[in-house]
C-alpha cells in the first residue's frame, strides 16, 4: 500500500528544508490552533487497561446525539475497515468518492473493488454527477466528506437524506465524513434520526485541536458497529484520550466560545490571505472556518510552496490535474504578532 502525503508532517518538511521541526510555522493542517485545554488526570488513568468508559459514552451521546455509536483510534482505522464489511454485504457496483478530498477514502475504497469519481471543488457539478449514475444504477455505496477536505464544499442534510434513501432501495451504504462539521452541527445528519443505510465518522482531533489524542466515533446501525468493533479489539482508546474527550465533549460553554471565536477569526483569516493570493493569479477555491483554499496553475502554486517553505512555513499543496493545484491555508493565531508579521512578510516578498 503507498503511504499518502498529509499535512502536519514537520519532520519530513525538516528533514527536506533543513529547518528544525520546532523552527516552523504549520498552516498546512485544517486542526484548531486553540487547543481544549486538556484537564489534570488521577495516576490511575495511566495505570488501568483503557476499557471503554460509559462517561466518555455519554458524553459522545451529550455531543453528538443519541445513536449507536463506537468509540475508536481515530476515524483512519473504521475508514481502511468498511470497504471490507460493506463489500461483505453484497452490494458489488462502484463506490463513488470525491476525486479531490481526503484520499483515504479513495485509497481504500481501491484496495477492494471498483471506484468511481465525482467532484470535490463543485457541489452543483457533483450532485449533478452523482444523479445521474444513481439514475442509471451504477452507484454500490456513496462516499461524502461534509463539508469536503481540502476544498470545504458541503451537501445539505436534505440532500443527504434523499441520497441515503435512493441508496437504501439499492442495498447501498452512504458514509459520511464529518470531521470538519463541528462549527456548524446542525448541519450534521447527526442531527436527526439515521436511516439504517447511512454510517456517520466524526473527530475529536479537528475542531477540539486535540489530533494527538487519535479518537473519533462511527455512527451507525448496532450490527455495522458489532462487525467493527469485532475487527478493533478491546482497548482501543486509551485511558488518557477517553478522560480528555469526555471533558471536552461535555463542555458546552467552551463549545459555544469557540465555535463564535472560529467563525469571526475565520473571516479574518481570508482577509490576510486573499488579496495577495488574488494579485498573484490564485482563485478562492472554498473556505472553512478552519482552513482556506487556492486553486491556481500548478506551477505557481509549487513555487508559493516552495518559497514559504523556505521561509519556515508549511502550506498544504494538492495536485488536482498536471496542469492545475490547490493550496490550502490553515489558521494562524492571530493573537500572535510575530507569526502574522512572519506571513505578511512573506506575502510581500511574493507580491514583488
Amino acid at each position: 500500500m503507498n503511504t499518502l502525503f498529509h499535512g502536519g508532517d514537520l519532520h519530513s518538511a525538516s528533514a527536506i528544508y533543513g529547518r528544525a521541526p520546532e523552527d516552523w510555522l504549520d498552516l498546512s493542517t485544517g486542526i484548531n490552533q486553540f487547543s481544549y485545554p486538556a484537564p489534570a488526570m488521577g495516576q490511575e488513568v495511566w495505570q488501568q487497561l483503557p476499557y471503554l468508559a460509559p462517561s466518555l459514552i455519554k458524553a459522545a451521546h451529550s455531543y453528538y446525539g443519541q445513536h449507536p455509536c463506537l468509540a475508536c483510534s481515530g476515524s483512519q482505522t473504521v475508514i481502511q475497515l468498511l470497504p471490507v464489511i460493506l463489500r461483505q454485504l453484497g452490494n458489488q457496483k462502484a463506490t463513488w468518492l470525491p476525486d479531490i478530498g481526503y484520499q483515504e477514502h479513495l485509497q481504500a475504497w481501491s484496495q477492494e473493488g471498483e471506484v468511481s469519481t465525482y467532484s470535490g471543488l463543485d457541489s452543483q457539478l457533483a450532485t449533478q454527477q452523482i444523479a445521474d449514475a444513481l439514475h442509471d444504477d451504477k452507484i454500490g455505496h456513496l462516499v461524502i466528506i461534509n463539508p469536503n477536505n481540502p476544498t470545504g464544499e458541503i451537501f445539505s442534510r436534505q440532500q443527504l437524506n434523499l441520497w441515503a434513501q435512493q441508496l437504501r432501495n439499492k442495498g447501498g451504504f452512504l458514509v459520511i465524513d464529518e470531521a470538519f462539521i463541528d462549527i456548524t452541527p446542525r448541519a450534521s445528519v447527526l442531527a436527526e434520526k439515521l436511516t439504517d443505510n447511512v454510517i456517520v465518522l466524526r473527530s475529536v482531533g479537528k475542531f477540539f485541536g486535540l489530533a494527538g489524542i487519535r479518537l473519533g466515533f462511527t455512527f451507525a446501525t448496532q450490527s455495522i458497529l458489532n462487525q467493527l468493533a469485532k475487527v478493533i479489539g478491546p482497548w482501543s482508546v486509551n485511558g488518557p484520550a477517553q478522560w480528555v474527550a469526555a471533558a471536552a465533549l461535555n463542555d458546552a460553554d467552551w463549545q459555544t466560545s469557540m465555535r463564535s471565536q472560529l467563525i469571526n477569526e475565520g473571516l479574518q483569516q481570508l482577509q490576510l490571505w486573499q488579496p495577495s493570493m488574488t494579485r498573484l493569479g490564485a482563485k478562492l477555491a472554498s473556505t472553512h472556518e478552519l482552513f482556506r483554499s487556492f486553486i491556481m496553475a500548478s506551477n505557481l502554486a509549487q513555487r508559493l510552496h516552495h518559497s514559504a517553505a523556505q521561509s519556515g512555513i508549511l502550506l498544504r499543496l494538492v495536485d488536482i490535474n498536471s496542469s492545475t493545484s490547490l493550496l490550502r491555508f490553515g489558521n494562524i493565531d492571530l493573537g500572535h504578532i510575530k507569526a502574522v508579521t512572519h506571513c505578511q512578510t512573506w506575502i510581500q516578498q511574493e507580491s514583488e
